[in-house]
């Protein structure tokens, strides 16, 4: 893709990538009558416990019906991951199905337990599958982790030491890798969401583009962080998911537009929420209402991507 190209979808002179997706989940769950609000997924699996473990078990390809709804809204392109279930074969498939439309990324396969003791990581034997699924497979990063998958501690330092492991895997790829912040519909402990430990890990690992999904999830203090930690490293890129066109237009006043992705989250909960709008339409207002100029949204809307992952 040609960054400057004209997107012939939009209409806008540049074309669109919505660089945070998981569209994998059970097809055919109807989930419209449970999701009417933002809250609704986070409550889901409080609420109504077996849908949520209907909808969690879920691995089929939605990618066909997540195309739809990025051709009605003039999206270019976007980048696939799992939901840390299914294969990341299943991701490659899909890419190689529409690789003028997807680019993937790999995730470990978590166990069923949110939190405290998991299973030992062999980290050795995960090099080796980052291996495959950077050589064989052609995935271009490391989705969206569950830091509980990889620690059960709260305080930042102590996070951050236990993920070194998986950076210096990582490092030898120099790929992005995704951390989320705020709560999860997965009951993951806020902490977990809290993305001081970062601030460690980019420091350690400068070869390593680190992606905070979500900047907050528009809470201003969690926004504060996520920008103050951008702020002091280049290697820290912010994506849009959920977030405020305020937040937008600080984050690209402070760091630049050429470190602010644009994404939606898009998968089965999320996807279902159709209030006040689409999903689509929802996201691509963030950055329209955030008074960026028409340059910085290149950027944002698809430049900043198409860079960061070699499109």
């Amino acid at each position: 893709m040609n960054p400057a190209q004209a997107s012939p979808r939009s209409g806008r002179k540049y074309p669109i990538i919505d660089a945070h997706t998981h569209p994998f989940g059970n097809r055919g769950l109807d989930l419209s009558r449970d999701i009417r609000s933002v809250r609704d997924p986070v409550l889901l699996r409080r609420r109504n416990p077996a849908l949520f473990q209907e909808m969690l078990k879920g691995t089929d390809d939605l990618t066909e019906e997540m195309l739809g709804e990025m051709d009605r809204a003039g999206i270019d392109r976007a980048i696939i991951q799992s939901r840390g279930i299914g294969t990341n074969e299943a991701v490659a498939q899909a890419v190689r199905k529409h690789p003028d439309r997807f680019t993937g990324l790999f995730r470990p396969v978590y166990n069923t337990r949110i939190s405290g003791q998991q299973d030992a990581l062999d980290y050795a034997e995960l090099g080796r599958s980052m291996d495959y699924w950077v050589n064989e497979l052609g995935l271009k990063g490391m989705g969206e982790i569950r830091v509980s998958r990889f620690s059960a501690e709260s305080a930042p330092e102590r996070i951050a030491r236990d993920l070194v492991p998986l950076l210096e895997i990582l490092a030898r790829h120099r790929m992005p890798i995704m951390f989320q912040t705020a709560w999860t519909q997965f009951g993951t402990p806020i902490y977990h969401g809290v993305p001081t430990f970062v601030d460690d890990l980019a420091e350690r690992f400068p070869e390593v583009p680190f992606i905070i999904t979500k900047m907050g999830r528009g809470y201003d203090a969690l926004f504060e962080m996520c920008l103050l930690i951008a702020f002091k490293h280049d290697n820290v890129y912010l994506d849009t998911v959920q977030s405020k066109p305020a937040h937008v237009a600080r984050a690209v006043a402070e760091v630049g537009a050429e470190r602010v992705i644009f994404g939606t989250d898009w998968e089965q909960t999320w996807a279902a929420l159709k209030t006040p709008a689409d999903i689509y339409t929802r996201s691509l207002a963030i950055v329209d209402e955030s008074g960026i100029s028409e340059g910085q949204k290149e950027w944002v809307l698809g430049r900043t991507a198409a860079t960061l992952f070699g499109i």
